[in-house]
């Protein structure tokens, strides 16, 4: 089903501007074009690139044809241009600080436009804006799109998001002065579906706002949900999601057949938050929260698993969230998955009834095993633009990626996502499994929480509690360990951590945590401890997040101490018929050679060398001899040597 995007020509003549002077000491910062705050000259004196017109009926069609084919859905018709500033476009001097280009392009019949600079090279302090031609101001609601030298990508290109309209200008601003900008237009995506459309053209009605009252328990994790393009043409559905370091690493799973080649993950622009406003209006959402540019990680087609890392995390005033992931080999009993149908704003589809495990497409179970298979969707469904799309369990965990199906408004079919249980080791290789990336410290956790770098939430690691077993009157070193405290939050924390005996401390007992951060706590034995009698014991350690609470944890101590006196405890039972157990001591650990022996000295069963631990340790013998065959009735010598140390009792077996 998967489909390769295609590739287009690319017409680019690669021609440096020279501009004479120096770097001028004014540096640009501005968020908006130039034309909000100069005095340009008319945009009808501004040259125009044209492009071809769309029919976009036609294109509909093709596409209705190839979606039997799978692929991501296209909503963009790209056009190949070779457009530098020295031959098209206008330059302007508004004041004797700042030059200003701008170039006109008319797309007749689209419904919004995108570009690609295969080139994108601004000086210091310059700036590139896109914007409708008959703009309203800074917040116009079509898009304003501002970009900065730092913007551009690993390849030293720049894809842009879109503008909705027909007609836009393309402005760059420079210090006069500055070395020369090298901008070069090679690519005019023209919308014929686009971001929001008609009323007429909206994705299904039986679609469910994630803002509608189903949503409610769902927000943060929809918030690590963004719909996005691909080479200015193509559009699918992903999700940030975490990793075991909890470092707010910018990755983003989809799915394979959406991307799955490096030469396009750079033209990947995602948009965080587009979404209704109000439940139910399945319109409305804004498209200015962008991040640009990528990287595959990991891509595996069996599974439909594509890890993007984005070349930088989203801005934070988004408050997008990462969110957690079970590896787990588990069928879920219900599933919920957080998409864009048809790439229009975000919805959120339910099932209560069990999933199944299968082959993608079909339904018997547990065919080759790669897919999670969602019979008929209770709330919502699906529909092109949500490939890719994150499946979760009702533990709020990722399970899969959509794949693909046939569920649409109107029926009760089915749609089948790829596992991360298999995509985890997806084929050995680093660039086609998971693992490496969602777990690249090597914990081996099997699952991992949502994480949200707006809130200072304290994780504590690792999640076991502590043992220790130790002779009585030892030193108080024997008990040592430590916890490392992360905050995996986007704010700085305070925490305090106590613990109820006093045979144990802990320090730090208290501190500051950064913000993406972590800090140790180290535990260690008192002199109390040497003063302690043969028993058990226990110690409670408290970690608490002075910030809000999130995180707040518990860890227990467990100490056996044992007497410092080695020796065989009676066996029981002594006689026995068929089974005894033998409870000897010793003052360390270390190798214990045992054997039963009967009254002649000959040995009857020999055990081998056994790892005898500190303290108590147990030894069954169940009355047999080397060759398993039950010994005669009669008293028989256990004999134990731990190093220098001889240890013995007698045990009596009967008929």
């Amino acid at each position: 089903m998967a489909k390769r995007i295609p590739e287009t020509k690319r017409v680019v003549a690669v021609v440096a501007i020279l501009m004479e002077g120096i770097l001028a000491c004014t540096v640009l910062a501005a968020e908006r074009p130039a034309v909000l705050d100069f005095t340009l000259d008319s945009v009808e004196e501004v040259p125009v690139l044209r492009t071809r017109p769309l029919d976009r009926p036609a294109l509909l069609a093709e596409d209705a044809a190839k979606s039997q084919f799978g692929g991501p859905e296209r909503f963009a018709l790209p056009e190949d241009v070779a457009v530098r500033c020295a031959e098209a476009g206008r330059w302007e001097d508004p004041t004797p600080l700042h030059r200003v280009w701008r170039l006109r392009i008319q797309a007749p019949g689209a419904l919004s436009v995108n570009l690609g600079f295969s080139v994108f090279d601004l000086p210091a302090g310059g700036r590139l804006s896109l914007y409708p031609t008959d703009l309203s101001g800074a917040d116009d609601p079509r898009g304003v799109r501002v970009f900065h030298a730092d913007d551009v990508d690993r390849m030293g290109e720049l894809w842009t998001p879109v503008v909705l309209g027909d007609d836009i200008i393309v402005e760059v601003e420079v210090p006069t002065g500055s070395v020369a900008p090298r901008v070069e237009l090679s690519k005019v995506n023209r919308g014929y579906r686009w971001f929001g459309e008609p009323e007429e053209d909206k994705a299904g009605l039986c679609n469910v706002d994630i803002v509608c009252p189903e949503g409610d328990g769902w927000r943060d994790d929809g918030r690590s949900v963004g719909v996005y393009s691909i080479s200015g043409s193509f559009r699918c559905t992903g999700a940030m999601i975490n990793n075991t370091r909890r470092d707010g690493a910018p990755l983003f799973l989809t799915a394979n057949h959406c991307l799955s080649t490096e030469q396009y993950a750079n033209s990947v622009v995602v948009y965080w938050n587009f979404e209704s406003p109000v439940c139910g209006q399945q319109g409305g959402g804004s498209l200015d929260q962008y991040t640009t540019g990528s990287s595959i990680r990991a891509t595996y087609p069996f599974a439909d698993a594509t890890l993007l890392e984005l070349d930088e995390a989203p801005d934070p005033g988004f408050q997008v969230t990462f969110a957690g992931w079970d590896r787990r080999d588990l069928v879920p009993d219900g599933a919920v998955t957080i998409h864009n149908p048809q790439t229009d704003e975000k919805s959120i589809s339910i099932d209560y009834d069990p999933t199944s495990i299968t082959t993608y497409l079909a339904t018997p179970v547990p065919g080759n095993g790669t897919h999670i298979r969602i019979r008929d969707w209770d709330v919502g469904t699906t529909e092109h633009g949500s490939s890719g799309s994150p499946l979760f369990s009702f533990d709020h965990r990722i399970v899969g990626q959509l794949h693909g199906g046939y569920a649409a408004c109107g029926n009760d079919t089915s749609d089948w996502y790829g596992r991360l249980f298999v995509s985890w080791t997806g084929g050995g290789a680093a660039g086609t499994r998971l693992s490496d990336y969602l777990d690249p410290v090597g914990t081996g956790e099997e699952f991992v929480e949502l994480l949200d770098p707006a809130i200072p939430e304290l994780l504590v690691a690792p999640g076991s509690d502590l043992e220790f077993s130790l002779v009585e009157g030892a030193d108080p070193g024997e008990v040592a360990a430590s916890y490392v405290l992360h905050n995996v939050g986007g704010a700085d924390l305070s925490f305090e951590v106590s613990v109820d005996q006093g045979w144990v401390s802990v320090v730090p007992a208290s501190g500051t945590i950064a913000r993406l951060d972590s800090t140790t706590v180290s535990i260690a034995g008192t002199t109390a401890l040497s003063q302690l009698a043969a028993g058990s014991y226990q110690a409670a350690l408290s970690f608490v997040n002075l910030a809000g609470g999130l995180g707040d944890a518990t860890r227990t101590i467990s100490l056996q101490v044992v007497t410092a006196t080695p020796g065989v405890a009676t066996p029981v039972p002594n006689p026995f018929r068929t089974f005894t157990v033998v409870t000897y001591v010793l003052p360390e650990a270390g190798p214990v050679r045992a054997r039963v022996m009967d009254l002649q000295g000959r040995c009857v069963r020999d055990f081998g060398t056994l790892a005898g631990d500190l303290g108590a340790n147990d030894l069954a013998w169940d009355g047999t001899d080397n060759a398993g065959r039950p010994v005669a009735a009669g008293v028989y010598a256990l004999r134990l040597e731990a190093g220098e140390l001889t240890l013995g009792t007698t045990m009596t077996r009967t008929r």
